[in-house]
């Protein structure tokens, strides 16, 4: 199984999100990721700015946002697994 940490993504969707207009929603996101309490929506958050930047963007950023979105479990059904806060 191959995990994909939440701050990983969060910190490609910051890089790539560096020239685009604020959003708070956004930002929001990605600074809960990297202080470890980021809750459910805003993963979600997270990984549908990501997919559109692989929709909609352009050169390395559209190729960034496809890379973080395109980890896979070992079975190969595109299920992913974060690892979120709660760390004991």
């Amino acid at each position: 199984m191959y995990r994909l940490t939440l701050l990983e993504q969060a910190d490609v969707l910051a890089r790539i999100a560096v020239t685009a207009p604020h959003d708070s929603v956004r930002s929001a996101a990605i600074e809960a990721a990297r202080v470890d309490r980021a809750t459910a929506l805003q993963v979600m958050e997270i990984h549908r700015c990501l997919q559109r930047w692989a929709e909609l963007g352009k050169g390395i950023a559209r190729d960034e946002a496809r890379r973080a979105l395109a980890q896979v479990n070992d079975d190969g059904q595109g299920v992913r697994w974060y690892e979120t806060g709660g760390k004991s």
